[in-house]
Order: C-alpha cells, then structure tokens, then sequence
C-alpha cells in the first residue's frame, strides 16, 4: 500500500507539473487561442494535483524510521569522516546536471556507530525528497518526450 501511495504521489506530482508548465506557455504565448477561463481552469487542475501529490508523499517524506547499527543497533551516530563522492560524470555528460545533481543528493549518507565503530549507511530527509524530486523530473521530460513524438506523428 505504502508504494502505491508514494507511486501515485509522483505520478500526480508529474501531471500537476504538466498543467502548470502547460498553462504558463499558454498565458506566455502570443498566438494562444484559448480563453483565460480555460487557463485558469489548467492552472486549477495543476494545483489540485500538485496538492494530491503533496498529501500522499507527505507521510513518507517526514517519517524516517530510526537509524540504527547493522551491527550491534545502537542509535548513536556520527559523521563518517569518509571522503564519498556522489558525482558521476557519466551521468553528468549523458543526462545533464539537473538529474545529475538529483542523482548525487538523492545518495544514502553514509555514518559511524559510535559505539562499535561500524559504518552503515541511513537515509536523511534531504535524500528521500531529492529522490522524489529525481523521479518527478525524469518522468515529466520523459512524459515530454513521448508528447512530442505522438504529436509529430
């Protein structure tokens, strides 16, 4: 149920971001021929669905579970101190730097138990929302993409 939840938040998120990107080139545009009405309802059902995006990830975004050690379940922790990179060029070169830098926040920090000494990795607010934001952002250029070739069809 929890994945259905977090699925259908991006999926919302992306169409929402569909109307809102839509209905700013129609008001942007100066041989539109859609009338304000219709505009303003795009940008209602935008709304409506950036709101729905936002209630169902809402509870996913704020509820971490505690991070605990793999190794002996301590909660304490402290910063690494381990030098990680999150860039990949790769990515960087093929995607561009929007998804790369999604990509590189969206990494599990990496930490030290404190009292055993073991590193182990746990997810951050941050990284669950740049992970979300990553998906959001794939699917809506990839939902563009595919808008594209069936209009050019």
């Amino acid at each position: 149920m929890k994945i259905l939840k977090n699925v259908g938040g991006i999926l919302l998120g992306v169409i929402g971001a569909e109307f809102l990107v839509s209905g700013m080139v129609e008001v942007i545009s100066p041989r539109s021929q859609v009338s304000g009405g219709v505009i303003a309802i795009i940008f209602l059902l935008g709304l409506l669905l950036s709101a729905g995006a936002v209630a169902l990830l809402k509870r996913s975004v704020t509820e971490l579970r505690p991070a605990q050690c793999t190794n002996c379940g301590s909660a304490e922790q402290a910063p690494a101190g381990v030098l990680r990179r999150s860039h990949n060029p790769w990515l960087y070169h093929l995607c561009g730097w929007m998804i790369a830098s999604l990509w590189g926040s969206s990494r599990q920090q990496q930490v030290r138990c404190v009292q055993c000494e073991t590193l182990y990795f746990t997810e951050t607010r941050a990284t669950r929302i740049a992970g979300i934001l990553l998906w959001v952002f794939i699917l809506f250029v990839s939902l563009n993409v595919l808008l594209n070739l069936l209009v050019q069809q």
